[in-house]
């Protein structure tokens, strides 16, 4: 019998106007929801989640490392707003499940909420606006977590990166005759993980629409990244495939 997986751990890096933990504290108790900061850990008073709490001081790399993970949004005051932190506080908790990931993103809104400038998924490579982050965790019925936690990214294959945040595996196609398309296809796909929670089997089939290319999924035996890397999948990836018309 395999041994069960452990949770992957998801990491969420959110720049801030903060001086010193007592200012993050009062910004917490004015603005956060329910959400108490004690040694280092946050919690949530009524449904008791609780994640790690890591405050670090004023970090040079941190426009930058914004700038490369939030293409989207590279010339905005938002994005200029980033250098102007005084202090990081990265939010370290278990990925793994939709619930997981959720209950982390709701921590990560009480930090916008309490002055953050951004929030960068350290475990996915993707960086939010302060209004985008609380748009999605306004909708996480809608499954906005999907978008929040998941990218894709181009080359000779497209793949996704993030899945494993919701307890999924990735998912890889070859990406050398239409990059856009092999992209819009995976979005299509690791959606559909999400949101409907289908059992895949090696050998299925998957299309998009009735008249859509379709695509025969195997197990990718290849990991993109490796195990210590906050992007590693545990639970693998699907591999989809082009059938010829």
């Amino acid at each position: 019998m395999s041994e069960p997986i452990q949770d992957p751990e998801m990491v969420l890096c959110i720049p801030g106007p903060w001086e010193s933990t007592t200012e993050l504290i009062r910004r917490l108790i004015e603005d956060g929801d329910g959400y108490l900061f004690a040694g280092r850990i946050l919690m949530h008073t009524e449904t008791r989640f609780s994640c790690e709490l890591v405050f670090e001081d004023r970090d040079e790399r941190m426009a930058r490392a914004f700038h490369a993970a939030g293409p989207h949004w590279r010339d905005t005051a938002e994005m200029a707003a980033i250098a102007t932190h005084r202090s990081v506080v990265y939010l370290v908790g278990s990925g793994g499940s939709q619930q997981n990931a959720e209950s982390l993103m709701r921590a990560g809104a009480a930090l916008v909420r309490a002055g953050g400038l951004g929030v960068k998924v350290e475990s996915t490579g993707l960086a939010h606006t302060p209004s985008a982050w609380l748009d999605h965790c306004a909708h996480l019925y809608l499954f906005f977590a999907h978008r929040a936690l998941v990218v894709y990214l181009t080359g000779e294959d497209v793949c996704s990166c993030g899945m494993h945040n919701l307890g999924l595996k990735d998912a890889v196609t070859t990406g050398s005759d239409d990059p856009t398309a092999a992209t819009e296809l995976l979005r299509a796909f690791t959606h559909y993980l999400f949101t409907e929670q289908p059992t895949i089997r090696h050998g299925q089939t998957f299309s998009v629409a009735a008249a859509a290319p379709v695509y025969r999924i195997e197990e990718e035996s290849s990991q993109t990244y490796e195990e210590d890397s906050l992007f590693h999948n545990p639970y693998g990836l699907w591999r989809l495939i082009p059938l010829a018309a």
